[in-house]
């Protein structure tokens, strides 16, 4: 936001104010702003404004948890809480993550420090969600540390989407390659692959350096009309009890 002199006499002096939003800025920030006028040997001008923002509640390393993996590798995450410079003292903690994960504040230093230990407890699936913590700050009444999960079951497919096809004129077309293992490094079998026959031709192949497979994914061209995208299915089933596997595949023939 700008305010400024309009008309400024010769030889006389103007104003600018500038005011800079900096809310969810954390650290060495730069702005920059254009003035322009009708001074004949100076008509643009670029005023450089530098700072470093410092949060009143630090989060560290920050405000961002993901876990991605099988759960059962998956370590718990921490999150620090720091007193910048004023003190404070966690009131609770509230959250939407429906049992998704599990948490735990300890103190590390009364009023200064404190540590949050999140754990994931999903078995499989996808979740987003967030921790509330609420504080005595008079400033800073309540920090939000978002935790996204994505957790693979006994059975991985990686990666989940392929695009196959001819994306240009110029190019030939793109196979696709996804590989399915078991997280816990067992031996299993494919019991069943189905898709959709007229779009894709896929073949099994078995991986040589640990238990999982290769599909090799080809389009058929032939049925894939010009100018047209398609997105279809392949369904992957084992001998894992419970575990049923889908890939998404983006047919296109630009």
């Amino acid at each position: 936001m700008a305010h400024f002199d309009r008309a400024v006499p010769p030889g006389g002096e103007g104003k600018i104010t500038l005011r800079v939003k900096l809310k969810g800025y954390e650290g060495p920030v730069s702005k920059t702003a254009t003035v322009m006028c009708n001074d004949p040997h100076n008509q643009r001008t670029v005023l450089t404004m530098k700072g470093t923002v410092k949060p009143l509640i630090a989060v560290r390393p920050n405000r961002y948890v993901q876990f991605q993996g099988a759960a059962e590798r998956l370590a718990p995450a921490t999150v620090e809480l720091i007193a910048n410079p004023e003190p404070f003292h966690v009131q609770k903690t509230e959250d939407n993550l429906q049992g998704n994960v599990s948490y735990r504040m300890e103190t590390l230093e009364d009023g200064r420090r404190y540590r949050l230990i999140i754990a994931n407890e999903s078995r499989e699936g996808n979740y987003a969600g967030f921790i509330k913590v609420l504080t005595d700050h008079p400033e800073k009444p309540e920090l939000i540390v978002r935790v996204n999960g994505r957790i693979e079951g006994t059975i991985a497919v990686k990666p989940p989407t392929v695009a196959v096809g001819k994306p240009n004129p110029q190019q030939p077309v793109r196979s696709g390659k996804v590989v399915i293992v078991n997280n816990r490094g067992e031996s299993f079998q494919i019991t069943r692959i189905s898709y959709d026959e007229r779009l894709l031709e896929v073949m099994q192949k078995p991986l040589y350096e640990q238990a999982g497979f290769v599909l090799e994914i080809k389009p058929r061209m032939e049925n894939i009309s010009a100018g047209t995208r398609t997105e279809t299915i392949i369904r992957v089933e084992t001998d894992v009890p419970g575990e049923k596997e889908e890939i998404k595949v983006h047919i296109v023939n630009l």
